[in-house]
């Protein structure tokens, strides 16, 4: 019979093996984007939009980045950065910013110009409090990863402005083509997770509302997405091809009416990725603006990881 001694011993003993069998299964490490001012994506300063000029950012590798567990961002051994670009606008000669899709954009400046800010920015408006919307890594955990702190995104404006200038219909099946959304890695990637906060916007005109959201439809062939998290309005549909909103009433708020989430882009030997991008309005009583309010619109970020590679 072992002593008590003997046995706690033996603990000892084995429990580090135990511990270096269950670590890998938690401990993954992720390239993603950081601005901390020491580590920098994107070389500062910052610009400030409305501009279409294309933006790239660079991936700096993050320990246990899977689940945030003590930031640690280094360097990648070969360098590695993601450019973001529009191509096939549809709209090109909207006032004040040029073009319906543009980088560093928002709404709020004043009641017809647009509010310039950073084209890349970790101004989410929103903290994933419950830790369940955002994921960096495809393996998971879910709602981890993804430090809306230290991971800044490209902040994509959609404007309504052409939409109102047109008084284009708003039922929930209007559904309107902005152009293109390019992601070019400077070398071949496997599935890399997009995470996207905050699509949907509403306008408010004497109580009236409507809302209106980004959706994406992923037109690179032989690859599909998969919603790894998110809030209950950010759906994938039947093809694995398109990201959409659900058919309730559109916020711009990731707590209460946005889609917002962390989408897998599944495939290997990646290099570029198109998307679609579309505005789809939600039905509601109200208008996209108005004579005097025109500088309605979508604004939302996004921010990429990959698994180490």
């Amino acid at each position: 019979m072992l002593s008590l001694s003997r046995l706690a011993s033996r603990a000892a003993l084995l429990l580090p093996v135990c511990l270096a069998a269950i670590s890998p299964a938690f401990a993954q490490h992720t390239f993603e984007f950081v601005q901390d001012g020491v580590n920098n994506s994107y070389k500062p300063p910052v610009p400030k939009g409305p501009t279409s000029i294309p933006q790239t950012l660079s991936f700096f590798f993050n320990r246990d980045g899977n689940a945030d567990r003590g930031i640690y961002f280094q360097k990648l051994q070969e360098s590695l950065s993601l450019t973001f670009s529009f191509d096939d606008q549809t709209y090109i000669n909207v006032p004040q910013h040029v073009t319906g899709l543009t980088f560093g954009a928002a709404s709020g400046a004043s009641s017809t110009h647009f509010k310039a800010v950073p084209v890349v920015n970790s101004n989410y408006y929103f903290t994933d409090t419950t830790r369940t919307i955002f994921t960096a890594h495809p393996n998971g955990p879910v709602g981890q990863g993804v430090n809306l702190y230290a991971n800044p995104g490209v902040q994509i404006f959609l404007s309504a402005k052409p939409l109102l200038t047109a008084n284009s219909p708003k039922t929930d099946t209007s559904r309107y083509y902005y152009g293109k959304l390019r992601l070019q890695f400077s070398r071949p990637v496997s599935n890399p997770v997009l995470s996207i906060m905050g699509l949907g916007a509403t306008t408010n005109f004497g109580n009236q509302r409507l809302g209106f959201a980004t959706e994406l439809e992923l037109l690179t062939p032989s690859l599909t997405v998969t919603k790894l998290s998110g809030t209950k309005e950010l759906i994938v549909d039947d093809t694995q091809t398109k990201i959409l909103h659900d058919k309730s009433a559109i916020t711009g708020n990731c707590d209460n009416g946005a889609a917002c989430g962390s989408i897998l882009v599944k495939g290997s030997n990646i290099s570029t990725l198109v998307f679609g991008v579309y505005l789809r309005a939600d039905g509601g009583p109200g208008v996209w603006g108005t004579e005097k309010v025109s500088n309605s619109g979508d604004m939302w970020h996004i921010t990429v990881s990959l698994p180490e590679q």
